[in-house]
């Protein structure tokens, strides 16, 4: 009887390590984690993203694209794994598309706001994840410490899987943010990669510069953020 208590023990132990790992995250090959938004940025214009699943398979993974409120879209150029963002595919509102953009809802049927929402967004669907591979995750710990995707270095102790897309950005715009998240059959969020585990892209700071008003809505935005 002992003995079948101390593995139960060790069994949910090692359970909730593998639960340590969110459900969803997004990550950036080359960029910084910023502490304050707890999202991982990058300022290079090309860049490397990656949506990391686990635990639980999932039928479909979408990703959001959200500018800031203050951005014209057609002042946007974006490229997301070859597929041009035309203008008309932003919509202002809250994510996802599913639900009504007018509205929000604060339970499950759309994402929490976390700064973002209300704003110009788009989404863009990644396909289905299974558990064939080993992840870990990608939030930098006490020590610095965290799992790569793009390297494989780290710890990986969850089941899922990574997928890479490139993304090419250019134009005039304060950032552009990314949410991942999956559905639910009656449209309501089921995942959604936690807010400490997002990624978004801003201009490097020569550009930045020649906004004037883009720099002060980032400014606000970094404050929102740490409010929340």
């Amino acid at each position: 009887m002992k003995k079948v208590l101390l593995l139960s023990i060790i069994f949910m132990a090692m359970a909730s390590v593998v639960q340590a790992v969110p459900t969803l995250q997004l990550f950036i090959d080359g960029a910084t984690y910023n502490p304050f938004t707890q999202t991982w940025v990058t300022t290079t214009g090309s860049f490397d993203l990656y949506v990391v699943s686990a635990n639980q398979a999932k039928a479909d993974v979408i990703v959001s694209l959200a500018l800031a409120p203050t951005d014209n879209p057609a002042d946007v150029d974006v490229n997301f794994d070859g597929t041009d963002i035309n203008t008309s595919d932003w919509v202002n509102g809250y994510a996802p598309l599913d639900n009504d953009p007018d509205e929000w809802d604060g339970g499950n049927d759309d994402l929490p706001r976390h700064g973002i929402f209300p704003t110009w967004f788009t989404e863009v669907h990644t396909g289905a994840y299974d558990l064939s591979s080993d992840v870990g995750d990608v939030q930098p710990d006490g020590n610095g410490d965290f799992w790569n995707p793009a390297s494989g270095d780290g710890t990986a102790n969850a089941e899922g899987q990574v997928k890479m897309f490139h993304v090419e950005t250019g134009g005039l715009f304060t950032y552009v943010h990314f949410d991942a998240y999956s559905l639910n059959s009656d449209g309501t969020v089921e995942y959604f990669a936690p807010h400490s585990h997002d990624a978004e892209v801003v201009p490097e700071p020569g550009t930045l510069a020649l906004l004037g008003t883009g720099l002060l809505g980032l400014g606000a935005f970094g404050l929102r953020r740490r409010k929340q």
